[in-house]
């Protein structure tokens, strides 16, 4: 059909249902036909009664009508419900024509119906599209020094494979997958506009198996750190929203007990102290009043550590909170399992790593603590384990 100022006759009649104050009509019963010619009208009947509105297109004669709206063409119908186009001057020129009451129609139509506004025109959204403007949405002030080359695999409709070449503080973009990507990311297409739009959450695409990932997964994860959030062109603008940040705290202390309590004062003096069971001989770390093989009662306390090495590890990149301090930690995040020095086989603790050595950590890395400046007998005392090259 054809379209006149971005819109339809169609249009402005198939919204008339939406557009109807039933509020507005009590006591109106009236019956209006419109007689559109030239290439994209036709005619339709309006019946109002009962403070219910009623459209349809006609074939051939109109009926009995209270008033008949009768336009030369499409574009002057259009143009004069969108108030392009002057009705006064539509009708002395004689575009339109109203056969019944002229000061009815133009009273009764603005009270009963919310005026016609032409759509706007969503711009569609595609996986190359997001591509093509990644340069756009770079950060060259945080990929200082950085060399990367990301790889995107993307399958089904609006698919194809494309590297994204970081380097020198630029950002290139071309089609086909180079053989020395540090990471590539394979999914559908669709996936990744959802992704990218915010309708598909990344770590649930990724647990699920919608998202394979091979290579290097911290680049992946840093893909947030080197570009600006797209923004989809059809989001309404969201009202903003007010927000405080607080970090909840309850005034109160807790009794540790005595072993516990050992293994606090220890921290205070930059100690690892083990119960040591009477008949196993295991160190138990953090210290345990009763060994849970033996059954029996721990007495003596040992040093253990500071210096250890890493058994085995978990880098996560979901946000968790800090079950120590309920804040939420920044990601990625290794927590590794870690035995020290003079413990027995297989009884180590975890704590996290250093986020800078995360690079280099690997199963059998040697840690050592690092201390807060004034230790307190807490578990904050222990800011976090540190590689030693």
């Amino acid at each position: 059909m054809a379209e006149f100022f971005g819109t339809t006759v169609a249009d402005i009649f198939n919204t008339m249902p939406k557009r109807f104050k039933p509020e507005a009509s009590k006591g109106v019963d009236v019956v209006i036909g419109y007689d559109c010619g030239g290439e994209g009208g036709g005619k339709w009947k309006l019946t109002v009664k009962d403070q219910v509105a009623k459209v349809e297109t006609v074939e051939g004669d109109l009926g009995p009508c209270t008033a008949t709206i009768i336009a030369s063409d499409a574009e002057t119908f259009i143009g004069v419900t969108l108030q392009k186009i002057g009705a006064i001057d539509a009708l002395s020129q004689g575009k339109m024509k109203v056969v019944g009451d002229t000061r009815m129609l133009m009273t009764l139509l603005p009270q009963i119906f919310v005026q016609y506004t032409v759509p706007e025109k969503k711009t569609e959204v595609t996986a190359r599209g997001i591509l093509s403007a990644i340069g756009e949405r770079f950060r060259p002030d945080k990929a200082a020094g950085v060399t990367l080359k990301y790889g995107y695999d993307l399958t089904g409709e609006g698919g194809g494979q494309f590297t994204i070449t970081i380097a020198d503080g630029t950002c290139t973009l071309k089609e086909g997958l180079d053989s020395d990507l540090a990471v590539k990311m394979t999914m559908e297409a669709v996936t990744y506009v959802g992704m990218m739009t915010g309708t598909i959450d990344g770590a649930a695409a990724f647990t699920s198996g919608k998202v394979r990932i091979d290579g290097d997964m911290m680049a992946a994860a840093a893909t947030g750190k080197y570009f600006d959030k797209y923004v989809d062109p059809n989001a309404e603008e969201a009202e903003e929203l007010l927000s405080l940040k607080v970090v909840t705290s309850i005034n109160q202390r807790f009794a540790t007990g005595p072993v516990m309590g050992k293994w606090f004062a220890g921290l205070r003096e930059k100690k690892f102290l083990a119960s040591v069971c009477p008949l196993c001989k295991r160190t138990l770390i953090l210290p345990q009043e009763i060994c849970q093989f033996c059954h029996v009662r721990t007495k003596e306390y040992v040093e253990l550590g500071p210096e250890g090495y890493v058994t085995n590890f978990d880098l996560v990149y979901f946000a968790s909170p800090d079950p120590l301090s309920g804040e939420v930690r920044d990601t990625p995040y290794a927590c590794a399992w870690i035995m020290l020095e003079g413990a027995t086989p297989e009884e180590g603790f975890a704590f996290e790593i250093k986020r800078e050595d995360l690079p280099k950590l690997k199963i059998g890395s040697r840690v050592r603590p690092v201390w807060a400046e004034k230790p307190s007998g807490s578990f904050r005392d222990i800011l976090h384990f540190e590689i030693i090259d």
